[in-house]
């Protein structure tokens, strides 16, 4: 029998089982790790009662938020100030991680500046900015920027420094122009790299608005989840958080996950 003949038996009755195999395997295992987490949470509740609410009061929490006109209002300036930081803070930090992979003057003079950067935590930028500049929102925006754009920087450069060099060499063989290398030898590598830094520059900077916000800010969801440990209302804190998590998470898989899939289309 030729190999011709045993690929299509492999592709259908194999791999297709396989595939099927392994999805049913991660939804169990998804399945057993939320069920953990709930039965954990339970014991939690009745031993460290009242600062762990419980699941029931919590859910009805969540249920009370989601109608509330105001919380909305929090998500929908919080969701603002995520995009304005994630976006230009991935923008920069793709431009400056080109720069510094690309050019070996900018990485002798980036390089210290970017090791320094990395190493600064991250409540220090917020902390600084709100005394230099106050608590209005450009405060927020100039932490975040900042707090976020080395992670991205370092991401870009890193990958371009681990990029396949002999493309470049054949592209210096064949004279091809700058931007042809750009868009047909360089661009190609680099979007594994920049669909990563974009992944980390959202999951960090809804993160730190958050923190942001219950320092600074007099609005916001991490307003409001200060505001109500300010006041002990645990099973609110819990609400809030698990709420803005949810979007978050499912704003990631939604949006960033199809543009992952978009641009890496042509690996299929």
């Amino acid at each position: 029998m030729h190999n011709s003949d045993i690929s299509p038996q492999l592709n259908g009755v194999t791999v297709g089982p396989l595939a099927r195999f392994t999805g049913s395997l991660r939804l169990r295992a998804a399945v057993i790790a939320l069920g953990t987490m709930l039965v954990l949470w339970y014991i939690m509740s009745i031993y460290f009662r009242p600062w762990v609410p419980s699941i029931d009061a919590t859910a009805i929490a969540m249920v009370d938020k989601l109608g509330s006109g105001q919380f909305w209002d929090s998500f929908f300036i919080t969701l603002g100030r995520i995009l304005m930081a994630f976006i230009c803070a991935t923008f920069v930090g793709t431009a400056l991680g080109l720069t510094i992979g690309l050019s070996e003057r900018a990485e002798a003079f980036f390089q210290p500046l970017l090791a320094l950067a990395l190493a600064v935590p991250d409540p220090v930028y917020i902390i600084f900015a709100i005394l230099a500049l106050g608590t209005g929102e450009a405060a927020g925006f100039v932490a975040l920027t900042v707090a976020v754009t080395p992670f991205v920087t370092n991401i870009v450069r890193s990958n371009i420094h681990a990029r396949d060099k002999s493309l470049d060499e054949m592209a210096q063989i064949y004279h091809l122009p700058r931007n042809v290398r750009l868009t047909t030898v360089l661009a190609p590598q680099m979007v594994p790299a920049l669909l990563t830094a974009i992944r980390f520059s959202f999951a960090l900077s809804w993160k730190l608005v958050v923190v942001v916000e219950a320092i600074g800010q007099p609005n916001g969801i991490g307003a409001d989840i200060f505001h109500s440990f300010r006041l002990l209302r645990m099973r609110e804190v819990a609400a809030i958080a698990i709420i803005f998590i949810i979007a978050m998470q499912l704003l990631e898989l939604g949006v960033l996950g199809r543009l992952e899939k978009r641009l890496t289309r042509w690996r299929d």
